[in-house]
This record gives C-alpha cells, sequence and structure tokens, in this order.
C-alpha cells in the first residue's frame, strides 16, 4: 500500500481479526430497518425476503461507505422456530418481527417442547438462504447463535421467564438445557455447509442484562461457556456478541467466556467502552453511540457525539470499531448517518 493510499472498511476489519494495524478507525453500520426506510422497501421485507434484505443493506453500507457486510437477524428468534407465530413490523415504531402467539403458556409448555428441524423451523431457511448470499457474494457468513436466555424468554414473554428464575429454577434450567441444544444444532448445519473457519456466531443479549450477576452467574453463565466452547471446539475463529443495555454488572462475568482469537464485542451506550477494553483487554471493542442522539440530535451533536466516541475507542489497544450503541432506527435522519461516516474519516485516522 502506497502513502497515498487507503485500506477499506472491510479491509480493516479483516485486519483487526488478524491482529494487525489499520489505517483509520473501521465504520460499521448496524440498522436494518433504517436500511430498508433508506432504500424505499417496507421494514418486513427486511426479515421476510432474504435477497432484498443483502441487497438494501448492501447499497445502504456501500452508500455511507461503512463495512460491506449484510447479515440476518431476527430479535423475537425462538418463539417461531419452536412453534410459535410472528407477525411482521407495520408500523413505524416496530424495529423488527414481533410475537403473535407465544408458544408456552404455563410450566407445564415448557415440558411439552420438543427440538425443532433446523432446516424448516421459524426463520432458519431464511438465515440459510442469507447465508448462501453472503457466500455468494463474497461477504461474511453468519449465523445467530444466542443468547439462549433472551430467547427463551421471547418462547413466554420477558415478565414470565423473570418471574420464574425465582418461582420455577428447574423450569428455567429445562428450557435453557433445550435451547442451548438447539443452537449447537443450528451451529453444526451452518458448519457443515460452509465450514467452521468461514463462519460467524453472532449473539444479541438484552434479556441477559435484566437479570443480577448471581442469577446470571445461576442461569446464564453455563450454557453461554457451553456454546462459546462448542463451536470454538469446532473450529471457529471468531464470536461476536452485541452486549445490550445497562450491563456493567454482568460484565465479569462474560469476561470468563472464551470468544476466539479474537472476538468482536459491542456494547450499548450505558457502557464505558475504556472499561470495557480492560475487562476484554484480547476483544476487539465496538461501539457505542446512543442511537436516540443519532435520531433526535441536531447535527452539531450527532458529529460532536461520534467524535468524542472515536477519540475515546482509538485508545483501545486491543482494536476498536465505530458504530451505534444499538440498531439504528428507521427513523434516523440520513444525514446524520453521513455525519457518522464523515466523523469516522475526520477523525479516526491513526497518525
Amino acid at each position: 500500500m502506497t502513502v497515498n493510499e487507503k485500506m477499506t472498511q472491510n479491509e480493516r476489519i479483516s485486519a483487526l481479526m488478524r491482529h494487525q494495524p489499520v489505517d483509520c478507525v473501521p465504520f460499521v453500520h448496524k440498522g436494518y430497518s433504517f436500511c430498508a426506510s433508506n432504500c424505499g422497501v417496507p421494514k418486513a421485507d427486511i426479515f421476510e425476503f432474504p435477497e432484498t434484505s443483502y441487497l438494501v443493506q448492501k447499497w445502504t453500507m456501500e452508500q455511507y461507505d461503512t463495512e460491506v457486510a449484510p447479515f440476518y437477524t431476527f430479535v423475537a428468534y425462538g418463539a417461531w422456530e419452536f412453534g410459535g407465530e410472528i407477525a411482521w413490523p407495520q408500523d413505524r415504531w416496530a424495529s423488527g418481527p414481533s410475537v403473535a402467539r407465544r408458544p408456552v403458556q404455563t410450566v407445564e409448555d415448557v415440558y411439552k417442547l420438543t427440538l425443532p428441524d433446523v432446516t424448516s423451523a421459524g426463520c432458519l431457511p431464511r438465515m440459510m438462504e442469507f447465508a448462501r448470499l453472503q457466500e455468494k457474494h463474497g461477504t461474511q457468513i453468519a449465523f445467530i447463535y444466542g443468547s439462549p436466555f433472551t430467547f427463551c424468554a421471547n418462547l413466554c414473554g420477558v415478565d414470565k421467564f423473570l418471574e420464574w428464575t425465582a418461582t420455577e429454577p428447574d423450569t428455567v434450567h429445562h428450557a435453557m438445557r433445550l435451547m442451548t441444544d438447539h443452537l449447537k444444532q443450528v451451529a453444526d448445519w451452518f458448519i457443515a455447509e460452509f465450514g467452521a473457519e468461514r463462519v460467524l456466531p453472532r449473539i444479541a443479549s438484552p434479556t441477559d442484562g435484566l437479570v443480577s450477576p448471581r442469577f446470571f452467574q445461576k442461569f446464564i453463565l453455563p450454557y453461554r461457556l457451553e456454546l462459546h466452547q462448542y463451536v470454538l471446539s469446532k473450529g471457529v475463529r471468531h464470536i461476536y456478541d452485541h452486549i445490550c443495555g445497562e450491563q456493567n454488572k454482568n460484565l465479569p462475568h462474560l469476561a470468563t467466556l472464551p470468544w476466539g482469537d479474537p472476538g468482536i464485542l459491542s456494547f450499548g451506550h450505558e457502557i464505558d467502552l475504556l472499561k470495557a477494553a480492560e475487562i476484554f483487554p484480547n476483544e476487539i471493542i465496538c461501539g457505542n453511540v446512543e442511537p436516540a442522539i443519532i435520531v433526535k440530535g441536531n447535527a452539531d451533536e450527532v458529529y460532536e457525539a461520534c467524535r468524542k466516541n472515536i477519540e475515546i475507542g482509538k485508545q483501545i489497544k486491543s482494536g476498536f470499531i465505530f458504530m451505534g450503541g444499538c440498531d439504528i432506527p428507521a427513523a434516523a435522519p440520513p444525514y446524520h448517518i453521513y455525519l457518522m461516516s464523515k466523523a469516522a474519516q475526520e477523525f479516526g485516522l491513526y497518525r
């Protein structure tokens, strides 16, 4: 590379994952519903139609000079796959599919659940179709891999599942065992299809942040450890987790998990990035501008928030990726996404 050449965003991400230096902080755009509104398609298409989803993400990522790595997610995962029903997003505020009918209403229902066929259950055929598009276009191949606690809560509703951690602990463990076994089968399917070194298990864990460290250690950590060890033992190189919301007290437990070489961890705006880097000294740290600022702030506020975030992230020795602190909503002004990209180029250079 000559002095006047710049790395692409994808080259920067690839370099970080090989523990190599980069010329500038990489910028990743994480906003599925924004991609839909940006390209003039219904939000439901992001989740229902893999080819449309792939293309509108790709176009948006190219437009704002971010890493081009479209991927498939499903915020209501678990309910549909285990026999419930979902509703596609229609109103202006919905961020993704919602649960229309939960497969679990009572404790007894949990013990009636059986492992679904991963090749046909719920969103999984769409996720595989999306992965084949990733393979076709040469972009990162990913699959949904947790958190099992968050997905179990989707089976019966968050309030009920949290209540059961206190009143029906055996039932919670039974559900967690089933969901963990299911996710291992998902991993087996994708590894067999594409190879362990080519796939990235992606985790999102919003409900995990609603329990205390004591409950986290009891109900979540053993199953997370099992899942991490399982894919890494099969040759998977990296695990990604968006540690959503205020999970400061649970970070030391998460730090005991193996993440790959390196892991990739993104955080909500509630987490101090330098503190996260201390707790996870070997992992790539991502984040974490508050989405509310990106949506509701004025242009100066957005640009300043991005500058501060990037200047903090550049201090992280293990590698930093600039992005929002969570999904960027459809209501975000497109100009503000441009400002994020501009800030990354303006303030992200490593001199």
